[in-house]
């Protein structure tokens, strides 16, 4: 399932060498908070990694499957009501023929939501 422009959209991007900065905004509307939860809605870690996954594709201009993640350190609740936009910052993006490799923070100011080492092919 893609998650954007249902789960987030894009708001900002900045892409620079091996690394990138997307602000997205959330939509509390979406029917995946409607299930996580009722009038508290939380995001769903996998769609952190998936919306992630997907701004890599975005980056690198081609679909990408997740092959490894490691590091994936889930830090506070994440929840629209409280933050409409995050933003997922990329560094150590490694471009090869075969696989992509990249770390990502998600944050909002100080606030960091979620840190992901991943591969992907």
């Amino acid at each position: 399932m893609i998650l954007k422009n249902q789960l987030y959209k894009i708001e900002n991007k900045q892409v620079d060498g091996d690394s990138a900065n997307y602000v997205v905004g959330l939509n509390s509307d979406c029917f995946i908070y409607k299930a996580h939860f009722p009038n508290n809605p939380i995001t769903p870690g996998v769609c952190i990694v998936q919306t992630a996954r997907e701004l890599l594709e975005d980056i690198v201009g081609r679909p990408l499957e997740i092959t490894e993640a490691k590091d994936v350190k889930f830090l506070n609740i994440l929840s629209p009501n409280d933050h409409k936009q995050v933003t997922f910052s990329f560094s150590d993006i490694i471009v090869a023929a075969d696989s992509v490799k990249a770390k990502v923070t998600v944050a909002n100011g100080e606030t960091v939501f979620t840190t992901i080492a991943f591969t992907c092919a």
